[in-house]
């Protein structure tokens, strides 16, 4: 998977989500791939997620998780890095962005 189409899943993995959803799940994203503090609330995230949920079911955030951690996982670690840069910048500058707008 190049690093285009990694970028693209996960972006298209974690827009759904609420604003606070897409921000705890890319602060996830980054603690799981080292580059920030795992904290215990993470484990029991990660670990929920490998178990594949409650009677097999993972809800929506935790697969878009999932999936995204998946797709970022198939790039060297510069590409990764990138990647997770640019999710973050895209997805947390249009949530900021939303969330300045007037109401109408």
């Amino acid at each position: 998977m190049d690093e285009i189409n990694v970028m693209r899943a996960v972006y298209d993995s974690l827009k759904p989500l609420s604003a606070g959803e897409r921000a705890a799940a890319l602060g996830w994203l980054t603690a799981m791939l080292g580059e920030g503090e795992l904290s215990p609330s993470d484990r029991t995230t990660a670990e929920v997620i490998m178990a594949g949920g409650v009677g097999g079911v993972l809800p929506y955030g935790l697969y878009a998780r999932s999936a995204s951690l998946t797709a970022l996982g198939k790039l060297d670690i510069a590409a990764r890095s990138r990647a997770t840069r640019w999710a973050f910048s895209v997805l947390l500058t249009s949530m900021t962005q939303q969330s300045e707008r007037p109401a109408v």
